[in-house]
């Protein structure tokens, strides 16, 4: 694996082009530059970019564009949510409408000569009740 070589004087670079060094230390940065390879790359790639980005100008923000932005970014938070609340309401109908089927079916057929409704001893419900011998 390469290792990558670098040099103290470096991460003095961008500050170098911006011009926030002292005059000593600008100074002591453009006598480094002259005989450091890895400076000259840096000086030149920061160049590169500050050369690209004096293109793009900064336009004002139309007013209420903020408001607007926040406006959809709470929306879109609670929109997540309730989609969960509605999914795990549906989910818990259709469970206690399958408990309710299998309990009224049980009772309906179970096999007893009376005229009242019982609960068959092979029930779903018998089995929960702990009658029910597995």
């Amino acid at each position: 694996m390469k290792q990558k070589i670098e040099c103290s004087f470096e991460k003095k670079m961008n500050a170098y082009i911006v011009g926030e060094l002292s005059e000593m230390e600008y100074e002591k940065v453009r006598k480094h530059i002259s005989s450091c390879h890895l400076c000259q790359n840096e000086i030149r790639t920061l160049q590169q970019v500050d050369d690209f980005l004096i293109q793009y100008t900064e336009e004002e923000v139309p007013a209420g564009f903020n408001e607007k932005i926040l406006n959809y970014v709470s929306k879109s938070r609670t929109n997540p949510f309730m989609r969960k609340v509605i999914s795990f309401s549906i989910a818990a109908s259709i469970v206690v409408s399958f408990m309710a089927g299998v309990l009224l079916s049980s009772g309906l057929y179970a096999e007893t000569n009376d005229s009242d409704i019982t609960i068959g001893e092979d029930s779903l419900y018998s089995y929960f009740e702990g009658d029910y011998d597995v």
